[in-house]
């Protein structure tokens, strides 16, 4: 078989913003595109993919000032995929429903402009999404997904705000597993009311949530979150919870090889059992300290959970840096602090790793530059503490 060209955005399979690309194909082996360094079997191009936004019967304007909330929304039932060139204005949600959907954005962007909206709900399973999504600091959530089995790659959320309610970048709202991995996701506000932990106020980069026990894994990995702030500002948060769960139930998550930067509360928040936090890049350059800061990476009545392996700068968060937190009822088994390197300034005198309620947790060969305390430990037994090395805060 000759070798064929196939042209397709580096929006949607690779990172966002990057100029598309020709890959050559010859057969079914990929060969290494030079302007992007990896390598890539592209899909067949479907007719879906030919569907024009801006051609008769859907008739979208892409100028970034048309309302094209009606003809996208069109669009997309008609099995629209590629969206291209173009900056479409929309001032209500859009929904992608169906199974085995996909869709990308080439060379294009969704401009969302209407008041705590939803740019993007994906209901369908095994759905495949990279987009360019702007709030405008207008929207609320950049992207919502409620089924099964979703891959979210090589997409750019950024610009959400509320002042009524909570913002998202990503919100994953399934037990059927998702796999959310890199995109850009920043500036996600939400304002709140100075009432903790009733929503308004509460603003996540990426969100994954569920009231019962995961059915399938999920990986949230190597995204990009910046600037995620308003009164509890959350970089992730996996939650698994309902009113009955103590410990929580199992998320069977991963949350690996993120950069998060700039948080106003937590970087990563677990409150899910069976979640893995390794190799995340935790920094903070602001210079105010935030309203309401907490721990930077926060296990709330979570059992086997593995921290490991995660680089944590100087911040102005809470006064501990790894917070494991179990209750009396409920001692957390399981729990692995392994191989972190911990900063902070010497003149805070913060707690670097701090358990409570705990049983047989391992906590070993951390290395902890602090001004404070490194490992602190109550109401916990048959702890493993082990190579863990302590130096002068930062």
């Amino acid at each position: 078989m000759g070798i064929r060209p196939l042209i397709h955005s580096t929006t949607g399979m690779f990172a966002a913003g990057i100029v598309s690309a020709v890959l050559l194909v010859a057969g079914n082996q990929p060969i290494l595109n030079a302007d992007i360094g990896t390598q890539a079997l592209l899909p067949t191009v479907s007719q879906n993919d030919l569907l024009n936004p801006k051609a008769a019967p859907y008739n979208a304007k892409g100028d970034g000032v048309t309302d094209d909330s009606a003809a996208l929304q069109t669009w997309l039932n008609a099995g629209g995929t590629r969206l291209a060139n173009g900056t479409y204005r929309i001032v209500k949600g859009l929904t992608l429903s169906g199974n085995n959907r996909r869709f990308y954005t080439e060379n294009a962007k969704i401009l969302a402009d209407g008041t705590n909206i939803t740019a993007l709900t994906v209901t369908g399973s095994n759905a495949s999404v990279s987009a360019v999504v702007d709030g405008k600091n207008n929207a609320a959530y950049g992207i919502k997904v409620t089924g099964a089995g979703a891959v979210l790659e090589n997409g750019r959320y950024e610009n959400f705000r509320s002042t009524t309610q909570s913002a998202r970048g990503i919100d994953a709202t399934t037990m059927g597993g998702i796999t959310i991995r890199n995109n850009i996701v920043r500036n996600v506000v939400s304002v709140g009311d100075a009432t903790l932990g009733n929503g308004n106020g509460a603003s996540r980069g990426i969100a994954l949530n569920a009231s019962a026990t995961a059915a399938a894994a999920s990986v949230i990995s190597a995204n990009h979150i910046e600037n995620i702030t308003g009164e509890e500002g959350d970089g992730i948060q996996v939650i698994f919870a309902d009113s009955n769960s103590n410990p929580y139930n199992s998320g069977k998550a991963t949350v690996s090889d993120n950069d998060i930067r700039n948080v106003s509360r937590r970087f990563i928040k677990i409150q899910a059992s069976d979640v893995t936090v390794e190799r995340n890049k935790l920094n903070f350059d602001l210079t105010t300290r935030p309203a309401n800061p907490a721990s930077s990476i926060d296990i709330i009545h979570a059992q086997n959970v593995k921290v490991i392996a995660n680089e944590i700068n100087p911040n102005l968060l809470g006064p501990c840096v790894i917070a494991v937190s179990g209750t009396s009822g409920a001692p957390l088994r399981g729990i692995e602090i392994r191989g972190n390197t911990i900063r902070q300034a010497e003149a805070k005198k913060s707690v670097g790793i701090y358990l409570t309620w705990t049983t047989s947790p391992i906590v070993r060969d951390n290395r902890i530059y602090i001004g404070g305390t490194a490992v602190l430990m109550s109401w916990t037994t048959g702890a493993l503490q082990q190579g863990n090395t302590q130096y002068g805060g930062v």
